[in-house]
């Protein structure tokens, strides 16, 4: 009989699982709240360039046909019993979906609830991190803008795609310049850490295009409230910055999921999940990949790729551990670009920039749902060879 595979979340994780899982061993049941894929870091480009490309496939054509697929949310996992419970069986008999294996991979959400004023400046201005329709919103305003000043960044430690805080200021003063209102235009970007960019390495890139650019850096500055009619940020540090566009990454939390054990979620409900083996800590049966973990990695599709891979192989019975590996494409816009790159036993590489990698990022897009599908396997398989960052004696901290 065929090993049940049960794959909460259809997005680039969970697609990749499903999709390199045997039809001959396993029958797999992938669970998808969405009909509709996302191309997420297509959003930056909406956001700073209008754009209007391939950003949106069906699911179920990404998925192979063995694939079965169920359109509904998922409202409770019960690790114990091995059952899955959707919105649709709660509202009928209450039978929920067992398994034999599960694998988590029900990605990130946005939470700008959670800031005050946040949820009306958002509604308002847009962002590039939630769906088409806000980045579409920003790009509109952005459009509009005449003048005066821009803050840019994001709300709290924990992001989406790490790289994104800092494409989208220079995207944006790349669009100003375009327009020809840079001069009249005072650009500030605030981030809760330390520095520009998070680690160390890159940063040393970053932090001097920054100020060759005209660009105010705040650090430390982790957003309290925001005043939805004047743009003013406040800071839990008792700092201000007064604007008249801000442009805030909310908060991102784990997916509104009640779980049996429920201490197998962290405060800000993403699951907990063993570093190398990527099982759900203190579970049998039960893996998380992509941005629903806690793992101290970057939250990006290329992470969620490597993941899913590494449990698939599980699976199937070929157990390897998971380096913690990241390789993140960022935009450093005006025709250049780089790569975040690191694992949990080598630091961060600092990559210089270069148009090659710029158009290797943007090169991506045309690639993704290809990719999903497991078509190009043995390219990205020798790929990550060749770039595989070089370990240390003691493990950095994540990137």
């Amino acid at each position: 009989m065929a090993e049940r595979v049960l794959v909460l979340g259809g997005g680039s994780g969970g697609t990749i699982v499903a999709n390199s899982l045997d039809p001959r061993r396993f029958d797999v049941t992938v669970v998808s709240a969405a009909r509709d894929h996302l191309f997420q870091p297509g959003l930056l480009y909406v956001a700073f360039k209008g754009a209007r490309g391939d950003l949106v496939r069906d699911e179920r054509r990404l998925l192979k046909r063995h694939v079965r697929l169920v359109h509904d949310a998922v409202v409770g996992v019960d690790l114990a019993a091995r059952m899955v419970t959707t919105a649709a069986g709660a509202r009928s008999d209450g039978v929920g979906i067992d398994y034999d294996t599960l694998v988590v991979a029900t990605g990130i959400q946005t939470d700008p609830s959670s800031i005050p004023g946040l949820a009306e400046v958002s509604a308002r201005v847009g962002d590039y991190h939630s769906s088409i329709g806000q980045a579409r919103k920003l790009f509109a305003n952005l459009q509009a803008f005449e003048g005066g000043t821009i803050a840019l960044g994001q709300a709290t430690a924990i992001c989406k795609c790490p790289p994104s805080p800092i494409e989208g200021i220079l995207l944006l003063d790349e669009l100003l310049r375009r327009r020809g209102i840079r001069e009249r235009s005072r650009l500030v970007f605030f981030t809760p850490y330390p520095r520009p960019y998070p680690a160390k390495p890159m940063d040393e890139i970053v932090a001097p295009i920054l100020a060759a650019r005209g660009i105010e850096v705040r650090t430390f500055f982790d957003v309290d409230r925001i005043d939805p009619d004047t743009g003013t940020l406040h800071s839990i540090e008792g700092e201000e910055i007064a604007c008249d566009l801000p442009i805030v990454i909310p908060p991102f939390v784990g997916a509104d999921i009640a779980y049996e054990p429920g201490d197998v979620l962290d405060e800000s409900r993403f699951v907990r999940t063993e570093r190398e083996t990527l099982r759900v800590a203190g579970s049998e049966g039960a893996f998380a990949i992509g941005d629903a973990t806690n793992l101290p990695t970057s939250k990006s599709g290329v992470g969620a790729h490597l993941e899913a891979k590494t449990v698939a192989a599980a699976i199937e019975g070929h157990p390897r551990p998971f380096t913690g590996r990241t390789h993140c494409p960022m935009d450093l816009a005006r025709g250049r670009g780089t790569f975040v790159t690191g694992s949990y036993a080598a630091p961060v590489v600092k990559a210089p920039p270069s148009r090659l990698k710029h158009l290797m990022k943007l090169g991506f897009a045309h690639v993704y749902w290809l990719s999903l599908t497991g078509a190009l396997d043995p390219a990205f398989d020798a790929y990550f060879r060749l770039t595989e960052p070089k370990a240390t004696a003691a493990p950095p901290a994540a990137a």
